[in-house]
């Protein structure tokens, strides 16, 4: 079986009768597989075979569209697998690979056809659930869960992963695809921060906090060049007698807008920011 591209033209008589027609034909198989591959290349991820960015983009257009005739709500997920940079590092690529494939699959079968699951690569995912508010978004999130984490079997290995899930409600937390994911991947962060295996809905809070975060991040880099950094010694004391035994050394910083800065805050901070 081949696609055959054929122009057909009468030939005709002095009279104007059609005697016989002439086809031209030309194999261009090859030529729409080319075209097939482009188009696969262009809009989805070659991994797992989900769209791409800018296949979610397309999506989110319309779902956006059909949204704000109806006045319904719309559901952006940003799904995150906990701890999956282990699994590379110690059983391989490969092996990181096939799971991937397997979390997009369950995935594809925890959601409804009008809704889209898109791989930004890494390990991470993105959801459009269109008609959806912040229950049904809730349910959405608990399938996906137990569908996850459910064991995995391949060769030896029985893997068990876990996501972390951040949602964002339109119009509530935005009105644009960028704004949503943004909000949505704040949402899922704070997951990560506090428990991990979880879900949560973005807030303003949460926004502030990510600011501030920035901030403090950014103002870390800076903080021993413009002398904001302290040195306090806390006596460490003998039980038996009071005597001082020793010292501990506990960094201080004096941010120049929020002041004195709890280590408790900051040196997470400095750990993920390098």
């Amino acid at each position: 079986i081949y696609i055959e591209s054929t122009l057909i033209a009468p030939v005709t008589q002095a009279d104007g009768k059609i005697t016989n027609y002439l086809a031209i034909q030309e194999d261009v198989t090859d030529k729409k597989k080319a075209e097939e591959r482009i188009e696969s290349l262009a809009h989805f991820d070659q991994l797992t075979g989900l769209p791409n960015r800018t296949l979610l983009n397309d999506r989110f257009k319309y779902a956006l569209s059909l949204a704000q005739r109806s006045g319904e709500q719309l559901a952006v997920m940003y799904l995150d697998l906990d701890h999956f940079k282990n699994i590379n590092d110690t059983l391989g690529h490969t092996l990181g690979d096939q799971l991937l494939m397997e979390v997009a699959t369950r995935i594809k079968a925890t959601l409804r056809e009008e809704d889209t699951v898109s791989r930004q690569g890494g390990d991470e995912f993105m959801l459009i659930l269109p008609g959806t508010d912040a229950a049904g978004a809730a349910h959405v999130a608990s399938k996906l869960m137990g569908s996850v984490t459910q064991p995995w079997q391949t060769g030896l290995h029985e893997l068990s992963i876990t996501p972390s899930i951040g949602i964002a409600i339109y119009p509530n937390d935005g009105k644009d695809i960028e704004t949503l994911l943004k909000n949505a991947d704040t949402a899922m962060y704070r997951v990560k921060q506090i428990s991990r295996n979880d879900f949560r809905f973005f807030t303003p809070e949460m926004q502030a906090h990510s600011a501030r975060t920035l901030q403090l991040m950014n103002g870390l880099r800076y903080a021993l060049a413009r002398n904001e950094l302290q040195l306090h010694y806390q006596p460490q004391l003998s039980i038996q007698d009071g005597h001082v035994i020793g010292a501990e050394a506990l960094l201080r910083w004096t941010h120049p807008e929020f002041g004195m800065i709890s280590p408790a805050e900051f040196i997470p901070i400095a750990e993920d920011g390098g």
